[in-house]
């Protein structure tokens, strides 16, 4: 569409997503999330990309837009997602149209395919689209109501199981034909809350302004909290296909590889290693002995450390283990565990796993749930990390420890232990360990 903007949002601080930071710099298939989203954005052909950025990753999306001038970084002037899209709307002529996108939401294909179409019939109508996530069973969050027509007259937010008004779950993926429209809807928007977008989308029905619904109907995965790595991890290792190992891996004959799995350049696979895709495994990477890694990213410069597993786990670079489980964890960069650190991942009701975000426990409908670590944090060996953990970044974490809640940032965590010492009266000097040996079956 030759008059479309994309305003991308991004400038939102993630509190949520502590202990762990900058979320835009993650790579999945080893590539970070801003060429993952650009290279599927490019898709809808649009006029300009405006991205949307705050103070921390705002020079990040300058460097990348050297290298790809359809994009254009704007900071963040206003406050929430109103703030954000006036950002952008500032630079964007009065008869463009608009979609209105997440940086942190991740879509199928299918999305491109099906929005293409529908936004060019929306424009020559002069209408909008907002799109519906389908959902047979109920999710916290806003749901769309619809007219005998199907088109979308408001939006309900966590209407409650049993309430909801239809079985579309609204997504922030909004087409406005009329940026000069939507512009004004927002600067009349008043409210004493931070939905001022929501609002202007609101009054935008209230003065008959028609939204189409666009149904969607794939996989939808997004980063809020640390656990969200977890599911576009799994999104990204899905769209592995067969082996894909690198010409200069070295790899032992008694390795096993199964299934989908990509190596890249580098990387070592050491005697009775066990690979069990799908799992990608980054560059310049140790896989040692009798090693086991399945359904996992590990990404450039970690080593796995002899009997070791990874399961379900994300890690991001240079993470050293050695003799540890790891399971649906994620860690950051610069991580190492001590001989036997074991990392929890199963509630012994076997329940969901909840975790405290600013001072709340939320439930993360995981009944899977092991560590989530910043970066530079080292842990000691035997130490035990219980389900849904948080460990903050620069943290030590001394030998024998059991962390069963929340470790903030540089904290020095250590047991004490009183150590009793008397004299020894038990001799073993006239044991037989011949005798011995013999009674053993």
């Amino acid at each position: 569409m030759d008059n479309l903007n994309i305003i991308v949002l991004a400038g939102g601080q993630s509190t949520r997503f502590a202990p762990l930071k900058n979320k835009l710099s993650y790579p999945f298939l080893g590539k970070s999330l801003l060429e993952i989203q650009f290279q599927f954005l490019k898709k809808l052909r649009s006029k300009k990309i405006f991205v949307v950025a705050n103070e921390l990753n705002f020079d990040d999306f300058c460097r990348f837009q050297r290298e790809n001038p359809i994009i254009s970084t704007v900071m963040q002037a206003g406050t929430g997602m109103a703030g954000a899209a006036m950002s952008a709307l500032k630079e964007i002529d009065d008869l463009d149209s608009v979609l209105v996108l997440n940086m942190d939401d991740f879509f199928d294909d299918s999305l491109i395919l099906g929005l293409s179409k529908r936004m060019e019939a929306a424009l020559k109508k002069k209408q909008g689209l907002l799109t519906g996530l389908w959902k047979e069973k109920y999710f916290p969050g806003g749901y769309l109501v619809l007219d005998k027509k199907g088109k979308v007259t408001g939006v309900v937010e966590r209407p409650g199981e049993g309430n909801e008004p239809s079985k579309y779950v609204k997504m922030v993926c909004d087409f406005f034909y009329s940026a000069k429209i939507f512009r004004q809807a927002l600067v009349e928007a008043k409210t004493e809350k931070d939905d001022q977008y929501e609002v202007a989308v609101g009054n935008l029905m209230k003065k008959k302004e028609i939204f189409d619904l666009f149904e969607y109907r794939g996989r939808w995965e997004t980063i809020k909290f640390p656990w969200h790595v977890l599911g576009v991890m799994d999104f990204f290792l899905s769209k592995i296909k067969g082996q894909q190992i690198a010409s200069d891996v070295v790899m032992a004959k008694s390795a096993v590889i199964k299934g989908d799995v990509v190596i890249e350049s580098g990387s070592k696979i050491f005697e009775g290693a066990v690979i069990n895709g799908p799992v990608y495994i980054g560059k310049n990477c140790i896989i040692a002995n009798n090693a086991l890694v399945r359904h996992s990213m590990v990404g450039d410069g970690c080593v796995i450390g002899f009997a070791t597993e990874v399961a379900r786990s994300y890690l991001l670079g240079n993470v050293w283990l050695h003799k540890n489980y790891v399971g649906d964890s994620v860690f950051e960069n610069n991580v190492s565990l001590g001989s036997n650190v074991v990392t929890g991942n199963l509630r012994l009701d076997e329940t969901n796993v909840l975790v405290k975000v600013k001072e709340q426990n939320v439930d993360t409908g995981l009944n899977k749930l092991g560590a989530m670590i910043g970066s530079d944090v080292r842990v000691g060996i035997g130490a035990m990390l219980m389900p849904g953990i948080k460990v903050g970044a620069g943290s030590f974490i001394g030998p024998g420890v059991i962390i069963g809640g929340e470790v903030e940032e540089n904290s020095y965590v250590v047991v004490k232990q009183e150590l009793k010492t008397s004299e020894n009266r038990i001799s073993v000097k006239e044991v037989s360990r011949e005798k011995f040996k013999k009674q053993l079956k």
